[in-house]
């Protein structure tokens, strides 16, 4: 029997669609398990913002009755995973300094413990309030002691002042205010929420890539989201107002066909490099409400599609490179989401920005749960978990029990009874300290 207290429901929200999952992780195979899934298309959330709240409501209440009533749970908190454009980044550093006396009177240093932690991290998010801002996500990066490196814990370590580096994500506040009300009209308590990029970076990447150095890059059907890793430790992150529907969009205007028509051409014959398509190919296009063909030159398909992605990656790394980031992509790009999926990408991006790059995988970490589910039940959850559409839902789950979260959640609120967490994920590389301060 699995102990409740280690099952976990998460929602994510989409433009396309609600999706919620239930599971645990299996302590030993390492896996996660999933016992139920549930799925409620809807544009009522696209492009990160309300579209229609009624809506909205209704897709969430499905989603989750057919996760729980899969699993065979009851939920009262859920964690929640989304990414809006109104969403903002930042790295930062805190100080507080560690005071503790001696018989005499004189003023020393002491152990850090958890209480200390969770106030230099709570103090950072203070000045949010001021800038209009709620935080939804703070990750750690690394802790100083009396200004010297350390490392991802330092609880039980004596200093005279601690220092943490920190990755701060954050939202306007009437914003936060409209999504827990969502919860709560679903009789729903949130915590966590996470950035559907850090979320979706959790299923997709390795610790080795994190570790030495990746641009994980999520293009959705209305945004991309990006997140920066190096040293196991997030310092970027951006959600933009960009998706695959603008390539869509952009092909109709420029041929005269419709989204749905537009939408079949790219898929089927476009690419988005057009050095990789001949300048003689050709194919007629039998429109769908009217009694006429189109020819359309593939190359110049292929060119309308190359420029939107051109502007979208060029806005992404020339903020890297002006932010000074550029420098920590040695394992390159990591592509993920349905508007990555593109022929010809991946070359696109070698040939302008000479970094390497993959797409993603399906995740080897993540099985069902078959105990008390039907057959049809397993069959219909293998059936999603093969789809790479899946990864931001399951990547939350993945990440609601990760060590990173632990460690984060520790840091802000002391300790946790949960265990089971994935394996510790870190070196230490004595030049990264320098590089931080100096971003910071």
């Amino acid at each position: 029997m699995i102990p409740d207290s280690d099952i976990h429901a998460v929602i994510h929200l989409s433009s396309t669609a609600v999706y919620t999952v239930v599971g645990y992780f299996d302590v030993h195979h390492k896996k996660i398990q999933i016992m139920g899934l549930g799925l409620a298309k809807t544009d009522a959330f696209f492009g990160g913002q309300i579209v229609n709240r009624e809506h909205l409501l209704s897709a969430i209440h499905k989603s989750l009755r057919e996760a729980i009533d899969m699993a065979g749970v009851q939920v009262s908190y859920v964690g929640l995973s989304f990414a809006s454009p109104a969403m903002m980044g930042e790295n930062g550093i805190q100080d507080k300094i560690i005071t503790g006396q001696n018989p005499t009177g004189d003023t020393l240093g002491r152990k850090i413990n958890h209480d200390d932690v969770r106030d230099i991290l709570n103090d950072a998010k203070v000045g949010l309030a001021q800038k209009g801002h709620k935080d939804v996500q703070l990750c750690q990066q690394r802790f100083w002691l009396d200004d010297d490196q350390s490392g991802k814990d330092v609880v039980g370590m004596l200093a005279h002042k601690l220092t943490v580096g920190y990755h701060l994500i954050s939202v306007p506040s009437m914003f936060y205010a409209q999504i827990k009300d969502l919860m709560v009209s679903n009789n729903l308590e949130v915590h966590p929420m996470f950035f559907d990029g850090i979320t979706s970076s959790e299923y997709a990447l390795s610790s080795d890539e994190k570790q030495r150095g990746v641009c994980f890059i999520d293009i959705g059907a209305a945004l991309t989201k990006v997140c920066l890793y190096q040293e196991g430790m997030l310092l970027y992150t951006r959600c933009l107002p960009v998706g695959g529907q603008l390539v869509d969009m952009d092909i109709a205007s420029t041929l005269g066909l419709t989204l749905l028509e537009a939408e079949s051409l790219k898929k089927h014959h476009g690419s988005a490099n057009a050095s990789k398509q001949s300048k003689s190919d050709f194919i007629t296009l039998k429109k769908r409400h009217h009694d006429s063909e189109l020819t359309v030159h593939l190359y110049k398909l292929a060119s309308i599609i190359e420029a939107r992605y051109l502007a979208l990656l060029h806005e992404i790394f020339d903020e890297l490179t002006a932010k000074g980031l550029d420098q920590f992509m040695d394992m390159g790009v990591v592509l993920a989401g349905g508007g990555a999926d593109m022929r010809d990408l991946p070359s696109l991006i070698e040939r302008q920005f000479g970094v390497g790059v993959r797409q993603m995988d399906i995740n080897p970490k993540v099985a069902v749960h078959t105990e008390l589910l039907s057959d049809d039940d397993i069959g219909l959850l293998k059936t999603h978990l093969s789809d790479p559409k899946l990864h931001s839902i399951i990547g939350a789950l993945m990440y609601y029990q990760s060590e990173q979260y632990a460690r984060d959640e520790r840091g802000q609120f002391g300790d946790l009874d949960r265990v089971g967490f994935f394996g510790r994920v870190g070196q230490k590389c004595q030049s990264w300290f320098d590089k931080l301060r100096q971003l910071l």
